[in-house]
């Protein structure tokens, strides 16, 4: 029997990634928002920025390669509106999905962007990797209208 292979524009999310976006959707059902959906190219431009951190050693929201937030995220699809939240979970840290969205909630500007019910559609991007001498997952998730 023949083995279906994926469309080239596919991205096998990770099981931590699928475990964030849950997270995510549980925390905006508690506060009556719609879900958001995970999206194959917004999770190809989150994995990537996840590595160009690890890269080039910055946890940031700027693009590497000199483009603006927004011009990144539109890679992904035209958009009306963007976000992105960012963290680092160094080895050790004990950072699941549930932890990593309380570290989000707790800061204004992250729970901006998850609170946003504007913003319908979501990629995760969770690479391992070294930041500095410590060794852990860079994580980004974009959002999109």
């Amino acid at each position: 029997m023949p083995v279906a292979t994926p469309p080239p524009a596919y991205v096998a999310s990770s099981t931590a990634e699928i475990a964030i976006v849950r997270e995510i959707n549980r925390i905006r059902r508690a506060h009556r928002l719609r879900a958001v959906k995970l999206t194959a190219p917004l999770a190809r431009v989150a994995r990537r920025h996840s590595s160009l951190m690890l890269k080039y050693d910055a946890l940031s929201h700027s693009s590497f390669d000199g483009s603006s937030f927004s011009t990144r995220l539109q890679r992904a699809g035209k958009h009306r509106q963007y976000g992105e939240t960012l963290a680092w979970a160094p080895d050790g840290a004990h950072v699941n999905a549930r932890a990593l969205l309380k570290l989000w909630m707790r800061s204004a500007p992250h729970r901006a962007v998850l609170m946003n019910g504007k913003l319908r559609r979501v990629g995760v991007g969770r690479v391992y990797g070294s930041l500095g001498a410590q060794r852990g997952n860079a994580i980004t998730a974009d959002f999109s209208s």
